[in-house]
């Protein structure tokens, strides 16, 4: 009697190509460099700061930067 394999591969409910992150590192940068930008606007606007808006745009910023950072090295175009 043949017994089919069980999967031993954790399913963590994210479905990601380790092999190939390029297109999630294009988008992880991407969106890093559109928030920066956000935060450099609204330090240029010399009007109030609000910095509990400041502080929301770092904690998107190096949450962003901390995935980035996790991604393989391996091949990415």
């Amino acid at each position: 009697m043949s017994h089919a394999r069980a999967r031993t591969t954790p399913s963590f409910g994210v479905s990601i190509n380790i092999n190939h992150t390029g297109d999630l590192r294009q988008k992880l940068i991407s969106e890093i460099t559109g928030l920066e930008r956000q935060v450099h606007e609204l330090k240029l606007a010399g009007q109030g700061v609000d910095f509990s808006l400041m502080a929301s745009y770092k904690e998107l910023i190096s949450s962003r930067k901390k995935l980035l950072k996790q991604l393989p090295n391996s091949w990415c175009w």
